[in-house]
């Protein structure tokens, strides 16, 4: 044991240094590292992941198989709950960045194994050739499960939401095995329909983002924490630990709950009065040094923090935002119109049970760490789920009623479940509580869920995610032609379909290029697509700023879209173009730079507000 400590010291200490101190000179090169060696360090994780999860449930799956019958009924039932995430909202892209990015990233992965993601690159006689990638700062374990499903489908963008559909099924499944440890088989019913409850559940499950992913993780950590503790051994460890880590990679903020991961470690050792330094816990220094050398992404690109979203940030994190985030915060968990997707029924009930949960910890902790290891554990990691929500409330950008920021609160709403899931027996006695539970959960589904996710005023607001999701459609629709679009907002969404893109700016800056490349026929089609104002008085509409190309190009309408009086998306086909008028446009507004200030924004924002009631005062 001696020997085995010194060596768990030394491997610790090598982790350290090489994560924190060894590049923090030369963030640059860690970078270069995360690039390389990201997805291998991933795949590794992953197969030793599930090594240790097969070999802990060899038991129970043989055991399972012999008693089916008896687990029949709770798979149907999950399975409905999974199906029922899918069935009245539309699979597409429900964010902005974030689905993009890491469907590139993804692609990065499939083609080339690099951790990487594309941001220049054309179509060279079929082939679709990468010339710039970079290091996203995104963590790197969702787009590798999904270059698992490009490696065995077949590259496809779709491939992103049936990963989220299979991943909906892990959630509800083991939303009713934390439940069911709890409670039994009525709690783990009521667990899932407390959940399926939230639409912004829907909202996730039928995206393409990482977020879904991040609370399967939790989930999964926390069971395999309860299993570890209740029945010590070595595989049920490493299942436990290697999910925590992966968990730490789902999400930046996920990196937290290492700390619960460690302290139910030290707690079950201190319940055995034995320190097991078996294999798992020696890897895990090793295996988390890829979380601290991809934090070096931020000190590369200041930007990647996005201060500049939030007027008058200049730090991620301070307590100075708590106070109005919570303001923020009881718009979105007290909604009750539907045009934020949350549950009335989670946010008044949960409320309650996190209240009850820290004075009930309160009073048996003895009693819950001494006699009761797998609660000892489940309230580890609530209070963990607790921390979590405090520090999002600290956040710059963590305005939970943002139609971008919701899907932050997807962990709080899983801690308001959970908290009140374990507070819920003591506070009510009657035998019958558990059904109570049930039927009042499942008439909130089908009276309040079943609107608001039909009707999803919530996804309504959001027209990038929009306009990402209406572009993909119409890229599709091109097949194998190739092309190249001027896109100044969207144009990793063509990369990520595999066709060339450019901004405005790389026209102007190189008018010549685009010339040479029309002149020459070097795609089939030639594309330009506009935000376009709307100008009531005169009922024209223009393009913005950011999106203007001139009078240099003859573009012809191919498709179109509006979204809102004031926000409209059209592609138009380059017909023919004019080089000198080109040429001086892009000399005249290369020195027209200019740089929208968080004033302007809001200004800008006003304009289309006066310009929306001016358009509802029209109404006929």
């Amino acid at each position: 044991m001696v020997r085995k400590a010194l060596l768990f010291g030394l491997i610790s200490a090598f982790a350290v240094v090489f994560g924190f101190v060894t590049f923090r000179n030369d963030p640059e090169a860690a970078v270069l590292l995360i690039k390389q060696a990201g997805y291998w360090q991933i795949l590794a994780l992953a197969l030793l992941f599930a090594a240790c999860l097969g070999r802990s449930l060899a038991g129970e799956v043989r055991a399972l198989a012999a008693h089916w019958r008896a687990w029949a009924w709770a798979a149907m039932f999950v399975v409905g709950a999974a199906a029922f995430l899918h069935l009245q909202s539309r699979h597409e892209f429900k964010i902005v960045m974030d689905e993009v990015v890491l469907q590139d990233t993804a692609m990065r992965m499939h083609f080339h194994r690099e951790a990487a993601a594309v941001v220049r690159g054309y179509d060279l006689a079929g082939n679709f050739t990468a010339l710039n990638v970079y290091v996203d700062k995104r963590p790197l374990f969702f787009p590798f499960l999904l270059s698992l499903v490009h490696d065995l489908t077949g590259y496809r963008v779709v491939n992103a939401f049936w990963l989220n559909a299979v991943l909906s099924l892990a959630l509800v499944g083991l939303a009713y095995l934390v439940g069911r440890r709890l409670g039994g088989t009525p709690a783990g019913v009521a667990g899932v329909l407390l959940l399926v409850s939230v639409p912004l559940v829907h909202q996730n499950a039928t995206g393409s983002g990482f977020d879904q992913l991040n609370l399967v993780m939790i989930l999964a950590t926390l069971w395999l924490g309860m299993r570890y503790a209740e029945r010590p051994g070595t595989d049920r460890l490493g299942a436990f630990v290697f999910a925590g880590i992966l968990l730490a990679q789902t999400r930046y903020e996920s990196a937290l709950f290492i700390l619960p991961v460690g302290g139910v470690i030290l707690y079950t050792w201190w319940r055995e009065r034995a320190i097991d330094l078996s294999w798992p816990v020696m890897v895990a220094p090793l295996a988390l040094v890829i979380v601290p050398l991809h934090f070096n992404v931020f000190k590369v690109a200041a930007a990647a923090w996005q201060l500049g979203d939030g007027p008058g940030a200049d730090t991620p994190f301070s307590f100075r935002f708590f106070y109005d985030n919570i303001g923020h915060a009881m718009n979105f968990f007290l909604c009750t119109d539907g045009s934020e997707p949350n549950s009335l029924l989670v946010s008044v009930l949960g409320t309650a049970g996190v209240g009850f949960f820290v004075l009930t910890l309160y009073r048996e902790h003895r009693d819950i760490f001494r006699a009761r290891p797998a609660q000892a554990v489940f309230c580890i990691f609530v209070l963990a789920l607790l921390v979590h929500t405090l520090l999002m409330l600290c956040y710059f950008w963590g305005q939970f009623d943002d139609p971008v920021i919701r899907r932050l609160s997807l962990p709080s709403n899983l801690l308001l479940v959970l908290a009140f899931l374990f507070v819920y027996p003591r506070l009510v006695a009657h035998p019958a509580r558990w059904r109570g539970l049930i039927v009042a959960s499942g008439l909130f589904v089908l009276g309040f869920t079943v609107p608001a996710v039909a009707m999803h005023r919530y996804d309504q607001e959001n027209f990038a995610a929009r306009t990402n999701a209406w572009l993909s459609d119409f890229i599709d629709g091109l097949g194998d032609d190739s092309a190249l679009a001027i896109d100044t907002s969207s144009g990793l969404q063509w990369l990520v379909h595999r066709k060339s893109s450019i901004a405005v700016d790389a026209v102007v800056n190189h008018p010549d290029k685009f010339i040479f490349h029309f002149r020459n026929l070097s795609f089939r089609h030639f594309f330009v697509v506009q935000r376009m104002g709307a100008d009531f008085e005169h009922g024209t509409r223009f393009p913005s700023a950011d999106d203007d190309v001139g009078d240099g190009f003859q573009l012809e309408t191919v498709a179109e879209r509006t979204f809102s009086p004031v926000y409209h998306i059209r592609v138009s086909r380059v017909v023919s173009i004019d080089e000198q008028k080109i040429e001086a446009w892009a000399a005249l507004r290369g020195k027209k730079t200019m740089t929208l200030t968080p004033e302007m924004k809001s200004a800008i924002k006003r304009s289309d507000s006066d310009a929306i009631d001016h358009w509802f005062k029209m109404l006929p």
